[in-house]
């Protein structure tokens, strides 16, 4: 009988135990679905991510109807949900709980077409005479696990590149076409950047983590170019000085140093001098932790070691820019960013990515003028040419809605300068810089 009572007592905390359990589980959801639904906490912009979150939907009889006004709800509680991000940085930590890792490889693996040879010579463009001495090698020789966009080694990220040869073809097809109805009218010049990986990483540790040749890739749309268009290459001068900081450790874009090199080999494709770092005064904007920090799941070894944006202000710091609504803004050629997100810091060059932009140097009285066709590795790499060029015209070939030969032809532009990092080279990207061309 005593056994019977301590089982029946057992038997009723038990259930006790578990009707409090049940009911602080309804008041969790409950209370995190009333968090959810309040909108001044609800975030607009993620930082970590550099995008806009997704907007409330607005009903409309078709939407209501086809239940995609419904689904497009789900998708904007769940975007903007407060506190969305340390959340998420939350969950990273807690997975990292269950083993310590040294290198880390995030996102989805990379698998390129096979580059052809090139049909033309290729010839070299030899290093600027006041290049600085090439500093020591400190090409990465280390092998990585074969996964993954992200590769993060000795607290810095990287990611993978496949080629694609559709996108190679149309690129040479596009800057083909440009070059042709540009006859007589102005130069073509076309810079191809080289990511992270290509100058940092040896070509054997490469190949194993199923990243393609930029090297090839590079040759071969070199190799096809109509002979018309000045070639500017980089990608051998950059890995000379790959002990310096050319590229960023948490961002996929390339630092003003690594830039400066490329404005030194256009002024050397040109015949010309470029102006020495010592004619740009030199700022620093610390704390910038970049895009690979949201494509590594924000990794702690890149949060804990950020990168400092270096920027060099030209002669004039003077620049117009019309925003996506038409509506012109006067701005800096570099902007003061140490007020600036810490993922944000990168917009201190030219505005960041405006449909065009326009900068007059008053120092320069020869009616020299280009203009940049560009996606956002441009930004770094316009403020050199503003103390070799009177007039700089700057086109975002993803926003722009104008017409590059009008522009060219009206503003009676001289050089038309194409540059697009190798994860440009696909076909949505081209298809961009086509409408540009006809539209």
């Amino acid at each position: 009988m005593r056994n019977d009572d301590y089982y029946t007592k057992k038997n009723t905390i038990r259930k006790k135990f578990m009707k409090i359990t049940i009911i602080l589980f309804i008041f969790v959801l409950l209370l995190i679905g009333f968090i959810g639904l309040l909108f001044p906490l609800r975030p607009k912009v993620s930082e970590v991510e550099k995008r806009e979150l997704t907007k409330f939907p607005k009903p409309t009889a078709a939407t209501f109807m086809n239940g995609e006004f419904f689904s497009d709800i789900s998708t904007w509680y769940a975007d903007t949900f407060p506190f969305r991000e340390a959340l998420s940085s939350a969950n990273a930590k807690v997975k990292k709980l269950y083993g310590i890792t040294t290198e880390e490889l995030h996102g989805e693996a990379v698998q390129g077409d096979e580059i052809p040879d090139p049909d033309a010579e290729i010839t070299s463009t030899p290093i600027p005479t006041d290049t600085p001495t090439p500093g020591p090698d400190a090409t990465i020789h280390a092998e990585p696990e074969k996964a993954g966009q992200i590769y993060i080694v000795d607290n810095r990220g990287f990611e993978l590149y496949g080629f694609s040869r559709a996108g190679a073809d149309a690129y040479i097809n596009m800057i083909n076409s440009a070059a042709s109805q540009l006859s007589g009218i102005a130069s073509v010049y076309d810079i191809l950047v080289p990511t992270s990986i290509a100058v940092n990483i040896d070509a054997e540790n490469q190949a194993k983590i199923n990243s393609s040749s930029q090297e090839d890739t590079f040759a071969y749309i070199f190799g096809h170019l109509d002979p018309s268009i000045k070639k500017v290459e980089v990608l051998e001068t950059l890995k000379k000085h790959n002990s310096e900081y050319l590229y960023f450790k948490t961002d996929h874009h390339w630092t003003a140093d690594g830039a400066y090199y490329a404005y030194q080999e256009l002024m050397n494709v040109k015949g010309k001098t470029a102006s020495p770092l010592s004619s740009y005064t030199r700022q620093e904007f610390d704390g910038f932790v970049g895009t690979f920090y949201s494509y590594s799941e924000m990794s702690d070894s890149l949060k804990n070691n950020p990168d400092t944006v270096v920027a060099y202000t030209p002669s004039c710091n003077n620049m117009i820019y019309v925003d996506s609504k038409g509506v012109e803004h006067n701005w800096n050629v570099i902007a003061d960013a140490s007020g600036y997100a810490e993922g944000s810091k990168y917009y201190c060059f030219i505005g960041g990515d405006q449909p065009y932009s326009r900068i007059d140097n008053p120092n320069i009285t020869d009616g020299s003028s280009c203009v940049v066709i560009k996606e956002s590795y441009g930004n770094a790499f316009v403020p050199f040419l503003v103390n070799s060029y009177q007039t700089v015209h700057v086109v975002d070939y993803r926003y722009y809605t104008g017409n590059l030969i009008n522009l060219v032809k009206t503003n009676n532009i001289q050089d038309v300068i194409y540059i697009n990092n190798a994860n440009a080279l696909i076909e949505s990207a081209v298809k961009n810089m086509n409408r540009i061309l006809t539209q």
